[in-house]
């Protein structure tokens, strides 16, 4: 037999301590090794536990919902003492906005073992809301039984209150609905989408006869009923007063989108609003475009169909609006360009006394000079100008000119607002301030611009009062256009009554117009405003004005527009 032992004999013989580990190592027992690995392995839990505390909201609660341990964090955020909490349950820092669907279903998924997370809105002991991105866990015996739930949360409060003030960015305070400023990034963002803008008729009235507040009711409650009524692919938004928008993320064909426009158009018609016990029948004007340029589009479109009393027009390439398009895109640039180069221009154009022929102020006049120093009047770029939302640059431009120039003189002079300047907070505080560092507002006339339309007449009479308070004078202008009554002139404590050209230019001819401008010459007598007569182009016009007894002339005849450095 052999002496050598066999590899197997070998292999069961050899000690693997003996082969693997030093003879230092090898010395220590067993049980020592194990001790101290669970030592290590304690203290590493240890380490673990510490950096959740410091770092996260903790608690733990017995299978019932009792809390029986918080830690620092949590007493810190909540406001409550551990004293306070430990015995409790969560429902005392539970904040009542929570719905209790929410905790129906985190107590459900829980209690079957599985692990629950989510935000949640608490309340600390102060009454202030606080949130928290919560993860819940089950903690199981031996036997596989619910011990307890470990609570660990991460205080989000901040992240959330920036996300709800970005979220009110977006969002139209009255209606609810995204706002223009929303429509406008959402565009940014789609490359096939079809626009419609949909404008409200005759909704200032309702506000003029019912009140805001009817009008406000009007609006939320036709907001609903077009949510319910248009595309499931589609978003509705309120850009403001009484003009809706809808965003399609894709492009319709011409057909489907004629369709949308007539349908969307017939079923508003069909449902009177209601407001309490008033109802409301509603008609719309629609304008569409599809494309990467479907909000100006639609916005052309939607001119074009209320210019042709039409209920809904759609822009597409090729018809007459492309050259609207390109008119508009070509101004912008144009006005960009003048803004830059100091090219925006106050013209002033003089009113006289219709007794004596002096001038007795001056109106202020916007003018656009272009790289070529042409001349250009606001009808040929205001719009333009709107719709790029230049016109509050260039309304501050002709203030801060105005205000400059006749701050070294002793002439009054006016300058014209409209309704959506006296709605704009920033121009209006402008306009005040500068008037009062200038020196000039006991000179300084505003003349409202009566065609614009007013639907706010709280905020107008606001804006009246602040003017007249410190020493300026309100002018009514244009009025005989559009929109003008008796009552309106009754609403507004105003100075002087300016009566638009389309009455003055036949006064000489037309026995209408010479009614009509004799009891609006009547009128302002009586309720103590001047009248002046403008577009006075002819000596025809001018004697039939003065012997009406128009107080003041204005117009080429009388004295043509010039510049600051001509008068």
């Amino acid at each position: 037999m052999s002496s050598l032992k066999s590899d197997s004999e070998v292999r069961l013989n050899e000690s693997p301590i003996d082969s693997d580990v030093s003879e230092e190592n090898s010395a220590l027992p067993t049980n020592q090794l194990v001790m101290d690995e669970l030592a290590f392995n304690r203290s590493l839990l240890e380490q673990y536990k510490h950096a959740v505390d410091i770092s996260s909201i903790v608690s733990k609660t017995d299978p019932y919902g009792v809390i029986t341990y918080v830690n620092d964090q949590f007493c810190k955020v909540s406001g409550y003492s551990r004293e306070e909490l430990v015995g409790a349950t969560h429902r005392l820092i539970r904040h009542p906005d929570n719905d209790p669907l929410l905790f129906r279903e985190m107590w459900q998924t829980i209690r079957s073992r599985q692990s629950w997370q989510g935000v949640i809105k608490n309340q600390r002991k102060d009454g202030s809301a606080y949130y928290v991105d919560s993860l819940i866990l089950p903690v199981l015996d031996p036997d596989g039984k619910i011990a307890e739930f470990m609570s660990i949360r991460t205080d989000v409060t901040d992240l959330i209150e920036q996300k709800s003030v970005i979220q009110r960015h977006y969002t139209d305070p009255l209606t609810g609905l995204p706002n223009r400023q929303k429509l406008t990034d959402d565009l940014a963002e789609m490359d096939e989408v079809t626009c419609l803008l949909i404008d409200v008729c005759d909704f200032s009235e309702i506000n003029e006869y019912h009140g805001y507040q009817v009008g406000d009711r009007l609006l939320k409650a036709l907001a609903r009923m077009m949510s319910r009524l248009i595309r499931s692919d589609s978003v509705l938004y309120h850009l403001g007063g009484d003009q809706f928008a809808v965003l399609t993320r894709q492009s319709l064909s011409s057909n489907q989108l004629a369709y949308m426009c007539k349908e969307l158009a017939r079923r508003i018609a069909q449902y009177p609003v209601g407001v309490g016990e008033l109802k409301f029948p509603i008609s719309v004007v629609i304008g569409a475009a599809c494309g990467a340029n479907a909000l100006i589009e639609a916005d052309i479109a939607l001119h074009s169909a209320q210019e042709k009393e039409r209920t809904y027009e759609i822009y597409s390439p090729g018809s007459r609006l492309t050259k609207r398009i390109e008119d508009n895109i070509s101004w912008v640039g144009r006005i960009r360009d003048a803004i830059r180069h100091d090219r925006i221009e106050v013209y002033v154009q003089p009113i006289i006394d219709a007794l004596t022929g002096h001038v007795e102020k001056y109106e202020c006049l916007m003018r656009l000079r272009d790289d070529e120093g042409n001349l250009h009047s606001p009808y040929a770029f205001l719009e333009a100008a709107k719709r790029a939302r230049l016109y509050e640059n260039l309304m501050q431009i002709v203030i801060y000119k105005a205000f400059r120039h006749f701050s070294e003189r002793d002439d009054d002079f006016s300058i014209n607002l409209t309704a959506r300047d006296i709605y704009n907070s920033e121009t209006v505080a402008m306009l005040l301030d500068k008037a009062l560092e200038y020196g000039v507002a006991e000179r300084l006339i505003i003349e409202i611009v009566e065609s614009e339309g007013i639907e706010n007449y709280e905020k107008v009479l606001d804006f009246i009062d602040r003017a007249k308070k410190i020493g300026c004078r309100i002018a009514v202008d244009d009025f005989g256009s559009g929109y003008s009554n008796f009552e309106y002139l009754l609403k507004l404590d105003i100075d002087y009554i300016k009566v638009d050209g389309s009455l003055i230019k036949h006064l000489d001819s037309d026995t209408n117009t010479q009614m009509l401008s004799d009891m609006i010459v009547s009128f302002g007598r009586k309720m103590g405003a001047e009248t002046v007569a403008e577009f006075v182009h002819s000596e025809e016009v001018k004697q039939t004005a003065i012997v009406l007894g128009f107080d003041y002339l204005q117009g080429y005849h009388t004295g043509k527009p010039m510049s600051l450095d001509e008068i």
